[in-house]
């Protein structure tokens, strides 16, 4: 097959994400289609790299990412994004890795192929329209590669001065994000009390997963006795309050600032006042993560529950397309690392998820969708939620 070539389909797959409560309007093959030509769009834009980068003299010979990038003369801060790039072309076998674990090289053996990134675009927009804003985040991205290598400018000043890119990424009218939402939301719903749950979420940025999990709520008629939103950001922070208090009129809504790396009772965060916590692509941005999941459990009443939905990495060390633009950022690099629970930045495992809540003192932990089941079928990217216990 070749590397440019999406994954085939395998019906085995949905009953799982059934037992999970996720039905066919959350996957289906059309969206796994989708999923599957983001992740080749991604690595046609990491082809195009090579060359806008200049980086084939350099592969000529075994070279580490080091090596390349002095060679090149690009920035320092750009190390972590070559790298990336790099091992993504090597794991779609359009670089030669030699080496051992403690120095890897990469070498360019054959020419890459054309990347046809128009045609690319356009098959996958055909599929579904609602992907258009990620791979508008994906072109931008791109292009701020360069203008990163080259030291002419941040990940950050480069990806955040565009706040309207970042509102139609972030939103359920995106099919690509929309699935975090949906998945984590599910679990979200399925371990509140009946009635009267009390919910922290954190990270909620500008509230496409609150209103995943308040539609999902509402149609089951459920009721909650208070739902507390917080998000750092205020920009996002006050977007989000406008736009959910005017949606959910009869919901005990409070919104508040929250950096989840500071102590949480001194942001006004009670001890043992929530039956879930709960985010959204939020936890794998904590710096030092164990200290993270015990300020979470100090904050749940027993029996409560803590929620995180994530993109599960396939293993610990494979990259993935989803985490293309952010290699530019620091918040999404600048983390603690740990070989046993946390050994890369950004997005884990669901092994290393649950390590790392059982670690903080969680039971009945559980991942769901059943991402080790998916994995014997599809070992590929999946959106999930760890779920744990107090």
């Amino acid at each position: 097959m070749s590397p440019l070539s999406p994954m085939p389909d395998d019906a085995r797959m949905y009953p799982i994400f059934a037992d999970a409560g996720l039905g066919e309007d959350v996957f289906n093959p059309r969206q796994h289609l989708s999923c599957e030509l983001v992740e080749l769009y991604v690595l046609r834009l990491a082809v195009q790299l090579v060359e806008t980068l200049g980086l084939a003299p350099a592969l000529a010979e075994p070279r580490a990412t080091d090596e390349v990038l002095a060679l090149r003369g690009f920035a320092p801060g750009f190390r972590a994004a070559l790298g990336w790039l790099l091992e993504r072309l090597a794991v779609a076998g359009l670089l030669v890795r030699e080496g051992g674990a403690a120095q890897v090289r990469y070498r360019l053996s054959a020419p890459l192929p054309e990347p046809d990134l128009v045609a690319a675009r356009a098959e996958a927009l055909a599929n579904d329209p609602s992907y258009a804003p990620t791979y508008a985040m994906l072109d931008e991205a791109a292009a701020a590669y360069a203008k990163v290598a080259s030291g002419e400018t941040s990940g950050e000043r480069a990806l955040f001065q565009k706040l309207s890119l970042w509102v139609a990424y972030f939103s359920n009218s995106n099919g690509y994000y929309a699935l975090n939402n949906h998945v984590g939301a599910a679990a979200a719903a399925a371990r509140l009390p009946s009635a009267g749950g009390r919910v922290l979420e954190v990270g909620a940025g500008l509230g496409s997963a609150t209103e995943a999990l308040l539609d999902r709520l509402a149609g089951n008629g459920r009721d909650l006795a208070g739902y507390r939103v917080t998000e750092p950001v205020l920009a996002f922070r006050r977007r989000a309050e406008r736009n959910l208090t005017a949606a959910y009129r009869d919901v005990p809504l409070a919104f508040a600032a929250l950096d989840v790396n500071q102590p949480w009772a001194a942001q006004g965060v009670v001890p043992g006042s929530f039956d879930l916590i709960w985010g959204v692509n939020v936890f794998h941005l904590a710096r030092r993560l164990e200290d993270v999941l015990a300020e979470a459990r100090i904050a749940l009443a027993p029996g409560g529950w803590l929620v995180i939905g994530e993109g599960m990495r396939p293993a610990a060390d494979r990259v993935v397309g989803a985490e293309f633009p952010f290699q530019l950022l620091d918040s999404f690099l600048d983390v603690e690392l740990d070989p046993v629970r946390r050994p890369m930045p950004g997005f884990l495992s669901a092994e290393h998820w649950c390590r790392a809540l059982a670690a903080a003192g969680f039971s009945a932990i559980a991942v769901a969708p059943d991402v080790a089941r998916l994995l014997e079928i599809y070992p590929g990217f999946f959106a999930a939620a760890v779920c744990g216990q107090r």
